[in-house]
């Protein structure tokens, strides 16, 4: 069976007519629009200005903050020396790993695109492009072991003085202060300095001070 639902009828008068609200309810009426209407003009006395819809803030109204450049904490300046002539040069460089390889890697990748017209490095195979020298070990009191390959003996004397020069100043600003060269089966070598003296055992950079010339 289908229950309908009845909609309760408008009070009505004997006539059959809609009964007018009773006087309370006018009242109550009364009294809420005029309640909006004084609370418009309130704000309207006090400078506010209504708006019947929504419009956009003016450009510059919201301060949008900047976000600040973070450096990781592990990059830091050093100097990386290359060759220049027969000379070396120093050339600031940000190095994350400050480690013997590091310094090894900042060398292998030469100087920077600005400074490629006038400076160069040894440490790459000119047929390969290998290192010529390859660190094995490193000691804790600073101490590096290079291995060198089979190209390293062809350079001339001065080449190898510079390549030695490049590798052990820029160990030297990492505090890496003393380096030693070996062969495959890890025998230290003796090494040619740049005044042409040839020299047993670790080199320091103060070996190689002449190479930066004034």
């Amino acid at each position: 069976m289908r229950i309908r639902r009845v909609r309760a009828a408008a009070p009505t008068t004997p006539t059959g007519r809609v009964a007018a609200p009773t006087a309370p309810a006018r009242r109550a009426r009364r009294l809420c629009g005029a309640a909006a209407l004084g609370a418009m003009l309130t704000l309207a006395g006090c400078g506010v200005q209504l708006q019947t819809q929504a419009e956009p803030l003016p450009s510059g109204v919201l301060q949008i903050p900047t976000p600040i450049p973070t450096v990781s904490p592990t990059v830091r300046e050093t100097t990386v020396f290359f060759v220049s002539g027969r000379e070396l040069e120093g050339v600031p460089e940000s190095i994350e790993d400050r480690s013997a390889n590091g310094v090894m890697e900042a060398l292998a990748a030469g100087p920077p695109v600005a400074k490629q017209a006038e400076l160069r490095t040894l440490l790459r195979d000119p047929l390969t492009g290998a290192p010529m020298l390859v660190v094995t070990s490193v000691t804790p009191s600073g101490q590096v072991v290079l291995r060198r390959t089979d190209a390293y003996p062809l350079l001339p004397a001065t080449d190898q003085a510079l390549l030695l020069g490049q590798v052990v100043h820029s160990m030297n600003e990492v505090g890496l202060d003393e380096v030693i060269i070996t062969d495959e089966s890890g025998t230290a070598l003796p090494v040619a300095l740049p005044d042409g003296r040839i020299k047993e055992g670790p080199v320091t950079a103060e070996d190689f001070e002449i190479l930066l010339g004034e």
